[in-house]
């Protein structure tokens, strides 16, 4: 059975990136998702409780992630959880939450974020459609096959055949 989730959190340790025994690149950051809570008394806010995560991503994810997200950034990760139990060299048992990442991104509700599709030499886009061309207002002179919308009206017309009067 798959447990999915999604954190929002911040990044905690700067990502780096491994190869896995197949060759596949593996990229890694810890996340902490706060629980903060006004103190009544003096009003400020305070963190109660903190969850720590490792987030992975895979291959073409793992280097998109590393080329985005850095240390410090509020992030919003949907994933494949699993909970993990080892031994320390210690001997003691130890704990962890370890994320498959399968969407990553920017939480803006702290900042603002651009997004530029990569292109893959090998033709794939990560949308698994192969190579397409770019959004018009990208690159001029580029087609892309998704944009316009077909099917939205071509005119400022309402549903009804009026105009939109208060259109800027």
């Amino acid at each position: 059975m798959t447990d999915h989730l999604t954190i929002r959190g911040v990044v905690g340790t700067e990502p780096r990136i491994s190869n896995g025994a197949s060759g596949a690149s593996i990229a890694k950051f810890r996340l902490v998702s706060n629980e903060r809570r006004q103190d009544p008394e003096s009003g400020q806010w305070v963190d109660v409780h903190s969850n720590w995560f490792t987030v992975s991503c895979f291959r073409a994810m793992a280097s998109n992630m590393l080329a985005s997200i850095h240390m410090g950034d509020h992030v919003v990760v949907y994933g494949k959880v699993q909970l993990r139990e080892f031994d320390r060299a210690d001997g003691t048992r130890g704990f962890s939450a370890d994320v498959e990442a399968l969407s990553l991104g920017h939480d803006l509700r702290f900042g603002v974020s651009t997004f530029e599709r990569v292109r893959r030499q090998d033709g794939e886009d990560g949308r698994g459609g192969g190579a397409r061309g770019r959004h018009p207002h990208a690159a001029a002179g580029e087609a892309d096959e998704d944009f316009p919308v077909k099917g939205w009206p071509e005119s400022d017309a309402e549903p009804n055949g009026e105009a939109d009067t208060n259109a800027a």
